[in-house]
């Protein structure tokens, strides 16, 4: 019988990578802010699978807001660095297996936010279901 752990928070994850790369340049969140700030990056899981008991693997949709294309340019190349350079890496106790699978990025306008631009691009986040990678029970 295979059991399975369960899973670790990708999203918290990734917004955990994405607010380190940005500083106070940009924020981060699950969730569009109620106060826009000039700059934010908005992160949400779309859907995913689960292969096997050691990686959970999260569909990831990231979007950037800012005030003109260059900016949003530029936010989007520095988030798809930061999750690319994140490969191996342990984050607050979670295991970054892989980024794989990215799309994009695309010039999508919100058609509720029309005072600023959005570019977005979505990937697969492995993530380590176990400490490090381990097979559960060892």
């Amino acid at each position: 019988m295979t059991i399975y752990p369960t899973p670790k928070p990708a999203v918290k994850t990734v917004i955990t990578v994405l607010a380190e790369a940005f500083g106070v340049y940009a924020q981060v969140s699950a969730r569009m802010p109620k106060k826009r700030p000039v700059r934010f990056v908005q992160v949400s899981r779309v859907g995913g699978r689960w292969d096997n008991p050691v990686t959970d693997v999260a569909r990831i949709l990231v979007e950037c807001f800012g005030p003109d294309v260059e900016t949003v340019e530029a936010m989007t190349a520095t988030a798809r660095t930061a999750l690319r350079n994140a490969i191996s890496t342990e984050v607050d106790g979670v295991w970054i297996r892989d980024w794989s699978g990215e799309q994009g990025p695309v010039d999508l306008p919100h058609p509720d936010v029309m005072d600023m631009e959005r570019w977005q691009f979505h990937g697969d986040i492995s993530v380590s279901t176990t400490t490090y990678g381990a097979l559960p029970g060892s």
